[in-house]
């Protein structure tokens, strides 16, 4: 402010002089990108409080004669910064930094001094990306395609494919960037659904797998139950974090039929997860429930399809009927048949 003296602890600070700090603390802190986070920095509440907030040789908010002081402020961080002024009188100089970017990551020093204390408070910053990942699979008349997508990921990830135990290249991929941020899809045909398939993401600090199988054909009567059994690994053994999500894809139409994250919700009325074990329960099947069956259970790392095929065919008491029939009808031609030769024979030629 013109014609106000600057107070001499600031002044000490902004040189950062020498002196006998009261106490020494080391903070880490993990922000999401593009949220807020808040720095903490508690102190011993005294009078006239001065503080300061640094990154290396930037500067990152001052507040003294009770407000902010942001003349010499880093553009990086105008508009972006926040202390909670109701806070300060009673030892609390954190500091709320907003819509953060990756460069924000690094060591914050936190400077308060009172007319009783001096205070120092080292925050370590840690800015993580909100990423996710999904495996797709898609089937039409030609051909199966599996889709393992990485978004908003940063630096770019590194994505691998996996047949059996052989590692295979993609059969295609795309890319695109939101300001600073990946999202990539890789793609792989599916040659031999007999053979299982996985895809692995790589990032330098976190690693998600997806893997996809084919499993045997099933065969049932109309009118029957059936249930088709769900795969997991270990990773998804635990329940905490797990959902699962069960389609039929019939003739390229994808219907949902029921999910389970935490409470199982059917959308057909004749279905059902059992939730000890994900397995789906179709009862009264009917011609239409002829299709593939997509079960898909993720958890936060991990990701797998299991893939059958049902076919529902006529119930034995309907072939039944229909072979009866057949041999009525048989039974009435040779009858006929063989009274037409009885009257041919005993009428004789004319």
């Amino acid at each position: 402010m013109k014609g106000q003296k600057i107070p001499s602890l600031l002044l000490c600070l902004l040189s950062i002089c020498a002196t006998t700090w009261g106490s020494e603390e080391q903070e880490t802190v993990t922000g999401l990108f593009a949220k807020d986070v808040i720095l903490p920095c508690p102190f011993p509440p005294g009078d006239d409080e001065v503080i300061y907030w640094k990154k290396e040789d930037n500067d990152v908010h001052s507040y003294y004669y009770r407000r902010d002081y942001l003349e010499s402020q880093h553009l990086d961080y105008r508009n972006r910064t926040h202390l909670f002024h109701e806070n300060i009188p009673h030892g609390n100089a954190s500091l709320k930094l907003s819509n953060l970017t990756l460069t924000d990551e690094g060591l914050y020093l936190c400077y308060v001094g009172t007319q009783q204390t001096k205070t120092e408070v080292e925050v370590e910053l840690h800015v993580r990306v909100s990423s996710y990942y999904a495996l797709e699979y898609q089937k039409n008349d030609t051909e199966r395609m599996l889709t393992c997508s990485a978004f908003l990921t940063y630096p770019a990830p590194n994505i691998t494919w996996v047949k059996g135990n052989i590692s295979i290249q993609e059969t295609g991929w795309e890319e695109t960037r939101d300001g600073i941020l990946y999202s990539l899809r890789s793609h792989q045909s599916i040659i031999n659904t007999s053979d299982p398939y996985s895809c692995h993401i790589h990032l330098p600090h976190e690693k998600w797998t997806a893997e996809w199988r084919m499993q045997d054909q099933l065969s049932k009567a109309k009118g029957s139950s059936v249930s088709i059994t769900c795969e997991y690994s270990s990773d998804t053994s635990h329940r905490e974090g797990v959902s699962v999500v069960w389609i039929l894809n019939r003739n390229s139409v994808i219907s949902v039929l029921a999910t389970f994250n935490g409470t199982s919700h059917s959308y057909q009325p004749r279905v059902q997860i059992n939730q000890s074990d994900y397995s789906l329960l179709l009862r009264d099947l009917t011609a239409n429930d002829s299709g593939e069956y997509l079960c898909n259970i993720s958890s936060p790392h991990y990701t797998k399809l299991t893939v059958r095929t049902l076919q529902v065919e006529h119930s034995d008491n309907t072939w039944i009927v229909v072979t009866a029939v057949v041999i009525v009808l048989v039974v009435i031609v040779l009858a006929v048949i063989g009274v037409y030769v009885y009257v041919k024979r005993e009428s004789g030629p004319l």
